[in-house]
C-alpha cells in the first residue's frame, strides 16, 4: 500500500471560540501530568477524519485502499459523487459531543463495548484520543457519523473500521498528541484529569461544510499538509496525489 494519506477530515487549520478553548485546556491537562514526555499536535493539525481517501493504482485505475484490502474490490473510486455525499451531509451543521458522562452513568450506547466515559478520553498506544458523536445519536436518533461511512459505499469508498458488513463507527477521533514512553502512572493520572473535565464541561461543537476539508500528507498525523482544499476538491487534484 502507498504511504500517502488522503482524507475528509473535520476541524483541520486554525481553530477559534470554543474548540480552541477545549482542546487548549486538554492539552495542558495532559501536560501537567506528562511534562516532557507530551508531545502535542499543534492546534491547527488536530482533525476528525470523517473518511479516508487513500488509493491504491491498479492497472491505470485508483481504487480505495480498505475497498482492495477488507473486500479485495478493484472498484475506481467516484471522488465527485465522494464530494456530492459530504456536501449534502453537512449543508446543515452537524451537531456533536465530547464529554458529559460519568462512570456508571446510564448511557444511550456503549462504543467499541466501552463505557461513553472512559471512551471520550484514553491512551491508545502512544497517542492521546478524543473521541465524540453526534448528538443525534446521544438522543438515541440515529448513526449519523456510521450513515455516511457507509454512504461512501457508493462512490468505491470503503470506510477503514467496516473491515465486516455489520461493523458499526459512529465515532468521532480527535488525536490531540502522542507521548515518548512516559511512565505508566503519569499515563493514568492523565487519563483521569481530563474525563473528569469532560464529564464536567463537555464540548458542543457543529460541523459544518467549511470545516470539512480534504487533506492529503506523508504522515497519519496529516503534518506537514502537501494538500489541502475545502469541498468540493477537485477529483484530477486528489487522485494525482496518489503515489
Amino acid at each position: 500500500m502507498g504511504s500517502r494519506y488522503i482524507s475528509a477530515v473535520a476541524f483541520y487549520g486554525p481553530k477559534t471560540g470554543r474548540l480552541r478553548e477545549f482542546l487548549a485546556g486538554v492539552q495542558a491537562l495532559i501536560a501537567e501530568q506528562v511534562g516532557g514526555d507530551f508531545r502535542p499536535y499543534t492546534l491547527d493539525q488536530v482533525h476528525a477524519t470523517l473518511i479516508a481517501l487513500n488509493g491504491v493504482r491498479e492497472g491505470g485505475t485508483i481504487v480505495n485502499e480498505y475497498l482492495l484490502e477488507h473486500a479485495g474490490e478493484r472498484r475506481e473510486m467516484d471522488l465527485p459523487r465522494v464530494m456530492d455525499i459530504l456536501a449534502r451531509r453537512f449543508a446543515a451543521p452537524l451537531q456533536v459531543r465530547i464529554g458529559g458522562f460519568r462512570p456508571g452513568q446510564e448511557t444511550p450506547f456503549t462504543s467499541r463495548g466501552q463505557h461513553l466515559a472512559e471512551r471520550a478520553f484514553s491512551v491508545q498506544g502512544e497517542a492521546f484520543v478524543l473521541v465524540g458523536w453526534p448528538a443525534d445519536s446521544l438522543a438515541g436518533a440515529g448513526r449519523p457519523m456510521d450513515e455516511l461511512r457507509r454512504e461512501m459505499n457508493a462512490a468505491g469508498v470503503l470506510h477503514r473500521y467496516h473491515a465486516r458488513p455489520g461493523d458499526v463507527d459512529n465515532d468521532l477521533h480527535l488525536v490531540v498528541g502522542h507521548h515518548d514512553g512516559a511512565p505508566a502512572e503519569a499515563l493514568a493520572r492523565a487519563t483521569a484529569a481530563v474525563r473528569d473535565k469532560l464529564a464536567a464541561d463537555p464540548a458542543d461543537l457543529a460541523i459544518g461544510l467549511s470545516d470539512v476539508k480534504i487533506v492529503a500528507a506523508d504522515s497519519h498525523t496529516l503534518a506537514p499538509p502537501v494538500y489541502v482544499s475545502g469541498v468540493p476538491a477537485a477529483a484530477a487534484e486528489v487522485l494525482a496525489l496518489v503515489p
